[in-house]
């Protein structure tokens, strides 16, 4: 089929990438030490400084060992290429979630398939978040199953996937909230159709209720029990994770000026149009869920990730096979070609929706090249290394514990106050000497952006730390007073 192979294409493109989260690192050094240790790391422990005694929740074990198996298995250069796999296999899977809902309407799963990881595309990275998708449509794939005919292996099935998912991210929480709304949508769906004294339409509603409460109980099924429900939702509340670009409000200043939030508010906003227009269709779950998903899109810019999903799921409800014809399913398979081609021609010319080209992510990356990693992997090169923060989490990976970092992109452990002093460590020359006396400090590793602040303190210009290694990602410091690079 020509729209399915143009729609291949299309997703293999967007989603070959280069590994550009620097999170990934880090989440296979701990995936590392769990393999090694067969403990789970309890304390941030990787920093010279006091804070890595600090408590840290490593509520994303096991994805982190399952990067650490991936790098095991295929090698960093191989990374690309699972990127471009998951890419295939999320399409698959939403594209046979709105097949099953359409009733089997093929060319309109197709076309919702691509609309799902197009929008996810502004998250396609290596990261638990990336697994927690997949569970979620699994999820909804079961939860379907149990809507339309309940069965004792449907059930065991969706709570198999709450343990996964409280083990994977925390976005777990959504799984009895989801669980929830299908109880109070199937309840109101039977009174609005006047089924409600039918003895299914009362049962459905009650087995969904009861089941939210065994998801609930489910997600309480990890290393950590209770302690990571409380920690998921403390997490929510916390204000220091807004300094991450990930956790800014959707409507930041400047939000206009970024490409996701458009992609992500314009398909909630098609959706919903479709919504209105389709309204006598339109079921009280799905409703429901569309409105949580969008308060979620619209509090934080993270959540777009969740609307094309979001559309795939409600959107193929509104428009079963049985409701169209041959000449209009052949127009959708039209626009689903041209849909890919669109895509695939935007993406030539200007990347992804973060960017990037296969194999290349030329000023996006924060990984290091090459150069910078064979430089670092340099025997001599030991001792404590003050970093900007998006270059610890590799540095933790190439180097530890030979050397130690500053900081790493753990923020939700690190806390607001400490990152904005590493943040000062490049911009107060009095704080970034007593700090290098304080902690022996050997090395500094700074983003360019970082090593421009530097440039202007006296502890560079008096000539107390020299360029060691430099390239267009970072730049490597050494202390003037220690021995000369072999």
């Amino acid at each position: 089929m020509t729209a399915l192979a143009m729609i291949i294409i299309a997703v293999v493109f967007i989603s070959v990438v280069p590994q550009v989260s620097n999170d990934f690192w880090l989440q296979a050094k701990v995936g590392e030490l769990i393999a090694r240790d067969h403990t789970i790391p309890k304390t941030i422990l990787f920093p010279f400084t006091e804070i890595r005694d600090a408590r840290f929740n490593a509520h994303e074990w096991l994805p982190s060992l399952m990067f650490y198996w991936l790098i095991g298995l295929v090698g960093e250069d191989g990374l690309p290429l699972v990127m471009g796999a998951a890419g295939v296999a999320l399409f698959c899977l939403m594209a046979w979630l709105a097949y099953r809902r359409s009733e089997r309407n093929l060319p309109l799963a197709l076309l919702l398939g691509l609309l799902a990881v197009g929008i996810e595309n502004q998250r396609h990275f290596l990261r638990p978040e990336l697994v927690s998708l997949f569970l979620l449509g699994f999820y909804w794939l079961l939860l379907e199953a149990c809507r339309r005919r309940p069965q004792v292996l449907a059930w065991a099935g969706a709570l198999l996937v709450v343990v996964l998912w409280a083990n994977t991210h925390g976005s777990f929480i959504l799984a009895p909230v989801i669980a929830a709304i299908y109880a109070v949508g199937l309840w109101l769906d039977g009174l609005r159709s006047g089924t409600a004294g039918d003895l299914r339409q009362k049962q459905l509603p009650k087995a969904f209720a009861v089941f939210s409460i065994a998801a609930l109980a489910a997600c309480v099924v990890n290393p950590f029990g209770v302690e990571l429900l409380q920690f998921v939702v403390s997490f929510g509340g916390d204000t220091d994770k807004i300094i991450i670009n990930e956790w800014m409000p959707t409507f930041s200043p400047g939000w206009y000026q970024i490409p996701a939030v458009w992609m992500g508010l314009g398909c909630a906003a098609l959706t919903g149009t479709v919504m209105l227009l389709r309204w006598r269709n339109l079921s009280a779950v799905d409703t429901l869920l569309y409105l949580m998903f969008l308060v979620l899109a619209l509090k934080t810019v993270r959540f777009l990730v969740y609307q094309g999903m979001v559309a795939a799921f409600v959107l193929s409800a509104l428009a079963t096979a049985g409701q169209q014809g041959a000449k209009k399913q052949i127009r959708i398979y039209a626009a689903s070609t041209f849909a890919a081609a669109l895509v695939l021609g935007l993406a030539s010319q200007f990347g992804n929706a973060f960017g990037a080209f296969p194999h290349s992510a030329l000023g996006i990356s924060p990984s290091y090249t090459s150069f910078m990693v064979k430089k670092l992997n340099a025997p001599d090169l030991q001792g404590n290394v003050i970093n900007s923060y998006e270059l610890g989490a590799e540095l933790v990976y190439r180097a530890y514990p030979r050397l130690r970092p500053s900081i790493d992109s753990r923020i939700d452990s690190y806390g607001g106050a400490y990152t904005w002093l590493n943040g000062r460590l490049f911009q107060d020359d009095a704080l970034l000497t007593d700090y290098v006396k304080k902690y022996d400090v050997r090395y500094m590793l700074l983003s360019h952006r970082d090593f421009r602040s530097v440039e202007k303190l006296a502890s560079w210009t008096s000539g107390r730390w020299t360029i060691r290694a430099m390239d267009q990602r970072a730049v490597l410091l050494q202390r003037s007073d220690l021995p000369p690079a072999p």
